[in-house]
């Protein structure tokens, strides 16, 4: 594996983990404290700009809010 191919892994193992992390929570929260209903769905857009290159890539998917109950 090249010096580049293990920058970008890293890069999207990174994004991937704090991404997971911070969706989870801003889900719980907003269950929690009655912004979003149990189970709901609800759009997601994540864009990845390399502006250096003119790079932009865009990700859209359903993302359902947890149970109640975590």
């Amino acid at each position: 594996m090249t010096a580049s191919e293990m920058t970008v892994r890293k890069f999207l193992k990174q994004l991937g983990v704090t991404g997971h992390q911070n969706l989870s929570d801003a889900l719980e929260d907003a269950v929690r404290s009655g912004v979003v209903s149990p189970g709901s769905e609800m759009p997601v857009t994540a864009t990845i700009e390399i502006g250096t290159l003119k790079f932009s890539h865009v990700v859209t998917a359903s993302l359902k809010a947890p149970d109640a109950d975590g």
